[in-house]
């Protein structure tokens, strides 16, 4: 009993403690900007942030090409810059051209990828405080430090959708005892030079003048293209005063999986404009023939190799003047003994132990078995240009949407050229 009442008499004295820290209530506090009241945060942030959108905004965007963007090959230095969460962040905010490092365990580009909050009062341009950067777009193709302005949304977009610029790859040499391990310039072309078009060049193996499934931007704006001295070419056209929202987030539609949040253009929506005619068609049919034309003109010169597949698929691809270590493939069979540097295997394998890449690129020692398709000198500059249009317009995976004049333009001088020179 005696115990019972001392228990009862601490716990009245601990909160008589309790109540006596309790301050006086503070002053009013002013009212909000201009005198006014805030905004109800919960009412400007759930137009938005409901369940329900954001369930409808996740079941579209994971029918998004953005969705399946990252994987343990693109998370190394160059690579996860666009294709993981982190790496964009990083690059955005501390304007650099690339990564610090691979990222292992990189994630997924997600929401606040391109999204963020720099307030909550959304009553006036909203466009600045959701997105992650709307700032002009440094070129990685030309590292010159001058930004692109390509509009507030759509610098968002081209931070990634544009040409990339020179890639470095480690790689062994076999040639060397012990093996040393080196760095390796794959792009050396770039930016690409039309002052010197009738000089020549050493296409060696293990170079690449590719420009990536990313140039979207550039097409739009009519730009990084091999230009010709002496031709004009079209920056603009009737659709360039667009934003990348409104073709790939215009209406959603459910039947086929279009516009919205899946990034993928509803092609009903043009129709409305277009009046059901099939424009986009008629503009790919014209220059896919081009393209082939353009292909067609190479392999004659041996700059191009032609390949048909068993099932009648045709391909084309750059044919190397040089080996890699730059000695002139001949035209002839290989003499017996003489090897040549034919190929640039990659094997990158990822570190169990840091999930950092590990570069495993090896040189291809072996006799030349493609002698009969080697052009038996440098290419001229000019070749060189017209075999980056092709490649250039290629990689364009959105059928050429974006500008088809500058496109047609690009691939006539190109055949204009070749046929000239």
């Amino acid at each position: 009993m005696k115990n019972l009442i001392k228990l009862l008499s601490l716990l009245t004295f601990t909160g008589f403690i309790l109540t006596s820290c309790e301050g006086p209530m503070g002053p009013a506090g002013s009212d909000g900007l201009n005198g006014q009241n805030g905004v109800d945060a919960n009412a400007a942030c759930i137009v938005c942030h409901t369940t329900a959108n954001f369930d409808a905004k996740e079941n579209q965007y994971h029918l998004s090409k953005h969705y399946y963007g990252t994987t343990v090959a693109r998370n190394t230095k160059y690579c996860a810059r666009c294709h993981t969460n982190e790496g964009f962040k990083e690059i955005v905010g501390a304007q650099k051209f690339v990564v610090s490092n691979d990222i292992p365990d990189a994630t997924k580009i997600q929401c606040e990828t391109c999204h963020h909050h720099s307030g909550f009062d959304f009553t006036g341009d909203t466009v600045t405080q959701v997105l992650r950067t709307i700032t002009p777009v440094f070129q990685n193709y030309t590292k010159n430090l001058v930004a692109t302005d390509f509009g507030e949304i759509n610098n968002l977009c081209c931070t990634c959708h544009q040409i990339r610029g020179v890639t470095a790859v480690n790689y062994t040499d076999p040639t060397v005892t012990p093996n040393v391990v080196k760095t390796f310039n794959q792009l050396p072309f770039f930016p690409l030079d039309n002052t010197k078009e009738n000089t020549t060049v050493k296409f060696t193996v293990g170079t690449n003048f590719a420009v990536h499934d990313g140039n979207q931007s550039n097409l739009f704006k009519g730009i990084y293209g091999y230009e010709y001295s002496g031709k004009t070419y079209t920056r603009t056209w009737k659709h360039s005063s667009f934003s990348c929202t409104d073709c790939h987030m215009d209406e959603y539609n459910p039947t086929t999986k279009t516009g919205g949040h899946t990034m993928i253009p509803n092609e009903e929506v043009c129709n409305k404009c277009h009046n059901g005619s099939d424009v986009l068609t008629i503009a790919k049919t014209l220059i896919d023939s081009k393209r082939t034309e353009l292909a067609e003109l190479l392999t004659t010169r041996k700059v191009f190799k032609k390949t048909t597949s068993a099932t009648g698929v045709v391909s084309y691809a750059a044919e190397p003047t040089h080996d890699f270590f730059g000695t002139l493939f001949p035209t002839t069979p290989t003499p017996a003994g003489t090897l040549y540097g034919t190929a640039l295997v990659s094997a990158n394998t990822v570190d169990p132990k840091t999930g950092l890449v590990i570069t495993g690129n090896t040189i291809t020692m072996s006799t030349d078995a493609d002698y009969a398709n080697r052009i038996g000198r440098e290419w001229k500059y000019g070749e060189l240009g017209a075999a980056y249009n092709w490649s250039y317009l290629g990689t364009e995976i959105n059928n050429y949407v974006h500008n088809p004049p500058y496109a047609l333009q690009l691939l006539q001088n190109s055949i204009d050229w070749l046929k000239a020179n």
